[in-house]
């Protein structure tokens, strides 16, 4: 039982259904519902059976989540800063006073969506922010009120040459080194109770 919190546009999400196909369910959360649908026609062209959407606030806490799921995926809003050559205009709309509160928001997600991984679980946080504090210094505020999880290594089947940048805090992508779009993931694995 896997979890995508905020799963519009839906290709992560329809990538986890047909990847565990037969073997598991996919939840996909998303907060709008112009995007749910999206979800929903990505669904149905796909024919993914194992994909449940639902239209959800993903900060509110549901009781009856809490242990159950094998994993969940948080690609959080975020600043977006890391996407600046495709979306040159955030250079411009996004301002100083924009950023605090989507850490706060992200960090309400955080803590709301660890719940519900079952020990033994995976949380997978991502953004395709720069700044540090959407990203590592949320990371390590994480790690410091929730023990019960830790930074787990990246599979191997990332590339090697982004696999060696990891760093005990996840993994920063960025546009002048690596020749990609600004990216952070972590992959923060809850321990055996």
């Amino acid at each position: 039982r896997v979890l995508d919190a905020c799963a519009a546009p839906g290709g992560k999400a329809c990538y986890l259904a047909e990847a565990i196909q037969g073997t598991g369910r996919v939840f996909a959360w998303e907060l709008h519902e112009h995007r749910v649908l999206l979800l929903e026609s990505a669904r149905r062209r796909l024919k993914l059976e194992n994909l449940r959407i639902t239209q959800r606030d993903a900060t509110e806490y549901r009781e009856e989540m809490e242990n159950t799921l094998d994993a969940v995926l948080l690609d959080a809003p975020c600043t977006g800063l890391g996407v600046l050559a495709q979306k040159p205009d955030l250079k411009y709309r996004v301002k100083e006073a924009d950023v605090e509160p989507i850490v706060r928001q992200q960090k309400k997600l955080l803590d709301t969506l660890c719940r519900y991984v079952k020990p033994g679980g995976a949380l997978v946080y991502s953004t395709c922010s720069l700044l540090p504090e959407e990203n590592r210094m949320q990371t390590a505020e994480f790690l410091q009120n929730h023990p019960e999880f830790e930074v787990e290594s990246l599979p191997e089947t990332f590339p090697e040459s982004l696999l060696h940048q990891q760093t005990p805090l996840g993994l920063q992508l960025l546009p002048q080194r690596d020749g990609v779009e600004g990216f952070y993931i972590v992959r923060l694995k809850k321990g055996r109770a």
